[in-house]
C-alpha cells in the first residue's frame, strides 16, 4: 500500500496549482472541467488535488505539507527562489532534526528540508 494523494482546500485553486508547478515541478493534469478543482502530478506519480475551500475555513496553526531534499544547498535554492518570487518564507533553520525553511502559501506552510549528515 502507498500513499495516493492528498486534497488539499485552498482559498486560490490556480494560483496555489501554479506554485506547486513553479517551484516542485509539479504537472497541471486535470481540472475535471471545473476551475475550483486542479490535480497535479509529481515525478514519482503522487498526485495533489486542489479544491476551493468554504470560506471561513481554515487550516490549524502549523498545519504543512514537507518536501525533502537531499542536501542543504537544495534547502538554500529554495530559499532563495521562493524569496525573490515574493513569497513570505522563514529563514534557514538548522536543528537536530535538519535544515529546512517554511513558506506561507495560501493558508498553510509548505517545508522544504533536508535530513542532518
Amino acid at each position: 500500500m502507498h500513499l495516493n494523494h492528498v486534497d488539499l482546500q485552498v482559498e486560490d485553486v490556480q494560483a496555489t496549482a501554479s506554485f506547486f508547478e513553479r517551484f516542485f515541478a509539479f504537472t497541471h493534469t486535470s481540472n475535471r472541467g471545473s476551475p475550483a478543482i486542479a490535480i497535479l502530478r509529481g515525478d514519482d506519480g503522487f498526485s495533489l488535488v486542489l479544491q476551493k475551500r468554504a470560506d471561513g475555513e481554515k487550516y490549524p496553526e502549523g498545519f504543512h505539507v514537507g518536501f525533502i531534499v537531499d542536501n542543504e544547498a537544495t534547502v538554500h535554492r529554495m530559499h532563495d527562489e521562493l524569496a525573490r518570487s515574493g513569497a513570505r518564507v522563514s529563514d534557514v533553520k538548522k536543528n537536530g532534526r535538519g535544515t529546512m525553511i517554511y513558506c506561507q502559501h495560501d493558508g498553510f506552510l509548505v517545508e522544504v528540508s533536508c535530513r542532518p549528515i
